[in-house]
């Protein structure tokens, strides 16, 4: 706990220093409608990484998490324009992204796979189908009542901000207060402990990965619904931002410690610094030189403390 509670203090510190210099540079930083860009471009990046965050907890990792959100976003686009009811496509394109997180768990479970290996196959193949079902092209012009999901407000807050919001006190609640969340921890801090705790470790590590295709598909869907578009590569602009917001925000690669307060802080961390740079015309290729160092120095800040917790 002690070592949690660094390193929330070390991104907290991380935040503000972050506002600080980003007001300087930047006046107009803290105005409200550049906030609610921020919480707005934050919100997708942390709903691909809620699900995401658990199966980090549990000593592994998913890299399949962007393309199971191209592939959702390109289904549920192409049900759309073939006629499908709204709730209807959304329920469909969902169950892509169970079956996704499915298959990890089993591979990495039930087939002993490292989970690298396993879920960057999965993303590879996720990545052939979604080019397959698009052929190549574009689907745009979706229904109105659909991209309301991406673009619309329910009084100052826009709806993809609330629905974040929700998920995270969803998951915050199934992770801190629930049996499955004991589970989840304990594995990854101890599998064998767990497993003389008569903890079904191969049922928690499937639920865990179908947790993470459920929230890459719901983020596959919702960045669907903003750009009222879809396409095989629609994704690609988080690629590993998503794992980067779950180790940035302080959760162990090791397993058993973090969660997701920290990734709604490793998230915010991200989109801050992309936000500030974009506000400054800096060039995208220093963007990704500047995105990059700050993860390896957040990285490293981790590393060294869950150094001190398994010495």
């Amino acid at each position: 706990m002690r070592v949690i509670n660094r390193k929330l203090t070390y991104i907290l510190i991380s935040i503000l220093l972050l506002s600080v210099v980003s007001t300087i540079l930047q006046p107009s930083f803290l105005s409200f409608s550049n906030i609610i860009i921020v919480l707005r471009q934050t919100s997708i990046l942390l709903i691909l990484s809620l699900g995401l965050t658990g199966v980090v907890l549990t000593g592994n990792i998913d890299l399949s998490v962007g393309a199971n959100a191209a592939l959702t976003g390109c289904i549920c686009a192409k049900l759309l324009v073939s006629g499908r009811p709204i709730a209807q496509a959304i329920l469909l394109s969902l169950m892509v992204g169970i079956v996704t997180g499915l298959c990890n768990g089993l591979l990495v479970g039930l087939l002993k796979l490292p989970s690298f290996v396993a879920t960057y196959g999965v993303n590879m193949v996720a990545s052939g189908i979604a080019t397959i079902v698009m052929n190549g092209g574009i689907i745009y012009d979706l229904p109105a009542g659909f991209t309301t999901l991406g673009i619309g407000y329910l009084g100052p807050l826009p709806i993809p901000v609330i629905l974040a919001a929700i998920m995270y006190v969803i998951f915050l609640l199934v992770y801190q207060k629930t049996t499955l969340g004991r589970n989840i921890y304990m594995i990854g801090y101890n599998k064998l402990a767990a497993d003389y705790s008569a903890v079904n470790s191969l049922a928690v590590l499937l639920i865990a990965y179908i947790f993470c295709g459920l929230t890459g598909s719901m983020g596959g869907i919702i960045l669907t619904a903003r750009l009222n578009a879809a396409d095989a590569g629609m994704s690609e602009a988080y690629g590993l931002q998503i794992v980067a917001a779950v180790v940035v925000g302080g959760t162990s690669l090791l397993g058993g410690e973090g969660g997701v307060t920290g990734t709604v802080l490793g998230a915010m961390i991200l989109t801050m610094i992309v936000n500030i740079m974009n506000m400054n015309r800096i060039n995208s290729s220093w963007q990704s030189f500047v995105l990059g160092l700050i993860i390896l120095v957040m990285a490293w800040i981790n590393i060294r403390a869950d150094r001190k917790r398994t010495a």
